[in-house]
């Protein structure tokens, strides 16, 4: 157990992310990134801005079109978070994106 104990707070992310629409899918999600080799303190940031992303979120991933996204961007961009939170939640969000469509969030050469 580290300082920060990734584990847990990825443990616990995952039980709020199970409650949530599209749940199936982004705990899949979370599996993938650990296949593809990122650090639990990595999965775990991005299990942080899953749960908020998922209220806002009200189509099929698999079926999302570009007024979908722009609308959850749109979202993102309205509330008061720091520039590097915003960041990261649309990365979170084309990353989970990209996996509900094609199976995959890995980068292609």
């Amino acid at each position: 157990m580290g300082i920060y104990d990734y584990e847990e707070r990825l443990r616990w992310y995952r039980r709020i992310i199970k409650h949530l629409r599209n749940s199936g899918l982004d705990l899949r999600f979370l599996d993938h990134l650990a296949v593809l080799g990122l650090s639990v303190a990595r999965i775990s940031k991005y299990a942080s801005h899953l749960p908020a992303l998922l209220r806002v979120i009200d189509f099929d991933l698999a079926d999302a079109t570009r007024e979908d996204v722009e609308r959850v961007v749109a979202w993102i961009n309205s509330q008061p978070y720091k520039e590097w939170t915003k960041h990261d939640k649309k990365l979170v969000l084309r990353k989970l994106i990209q996996y509900a469509k094609y199976g995959s969030c890995e980068k292609r050469g």
